[in-house]
């Protein structure tokens, strides 16, 4: 019972203090969401260590991913999916026996391509020319996953869990190959740009994941499953240079494979 009590407060609290970094956020006081994501840290720390004999599980993960872009404002278009990637630390720290609060970093090579109405300038003259730019967005970010993990008992020597919860990626640079192609028909014009100033620096998401956990020696694990990691919030800064009346907006979301290596 105490522990159920520890578990329940431990999820109120955090989800108390998400609320508010993402309030903070919004405020643009990035330094309260700093102190608030660890405020995070040491009450699950603090929680779980009377909650399990092994409170707590440490690993490394990597793997692959498929990103993308959406958005809300017309004429910007997703234009397919990109390979990026990941890898990164993970602690797990229980709450109960199969219920975990997973956190740790991630580097994430997130990827995507969009294309929206532009106008050109060129460099040598003041002429806009108007058309249609096709950027593909190569960003890096430092992930912080703030996740709620289930597992299953075992079931033919593997467990089954599910995990559901909140990322706070940073962005750490960006960069656009952009093909801008003009509506009057000369020929396309390619270049590639450094973009981090054209985007938000911090990117929120929704995570959902879902796979087995594999016994291998020991208390050593792997972990093997797909999540899928949605941003929720515009991370594009400005507006379109055609019709200024229109908000850049797009959200780049990805589906990952995650290997982790537990011990």
């Amino acid at each position: 019972m105490n522990t159920l009590l520890l578990s329940i407060s431990y999820l109120c609290i955090t989800f108390m203090v998400v609320i508010s970094t993402l309030t903070s956020f919004y405020n643009n006081n990035y330094t309260m969401v700093i102190k608030k994501t660890l405020i995070i840290l040491l009450v699950a720390i603090s929680i779980v260590a009377t909650a399990q004999e092994k409170p707590f599980q440490f690993g490394v993960k990597a793997g692959p991913n498929l990103g993308w872009f959406n958005s809300s404002s017309d004429n910007y278009k997703n234009e397919g999916v990109d390979f990026g990637g990941s890898w990164g630390f993970v602690a797990d720290f229980f709450i109960m026996e199969n219920y975990s609060f997973t956190t740790g970093f991630d580097l994430l090579y997130l990827n995507g391509t969009m294309s929206y109405p532009h106008n050109y300038k060129h460099d040598t003259s003041s002429i806009l020319v108007p058309g249609s730019l096709k950027r593909s967005y190569r960003t890096r970010y430092i992930k912080l996953p703030f996740i709620f993990t289930m597992k299953t008992n075992e079931i033919n020597k593997v467990r089954y869990y599910g995990q559901i919860g909140f990322g706070l990626s940073i962005l750490l640079s960006a960069k656009g190959n952009d093909e801008f192609t003009p509506d009057n028909g000369d020929e396309v014009i390619t270049e590639e740009h450094n973009i981090y100033d054209d985007l938000l620096h911090t990117r929120e998401s929704i995570i959902v994941g879902a796979g087995v956990e594999i016994p291998l020696h020991g208390s050593t694990y792997m972990r093997v499953g797909l999540v899928y990691d949605n941003a929720f919030v515009n991370i594009l800064r400005g507006n379109n240079n055609v019709d200024t009346s229109v908000k850049n907006n797009g959200r780049n979301s990805f589906v990952g494979l995650d290997v982790c290596v537990l011990f």
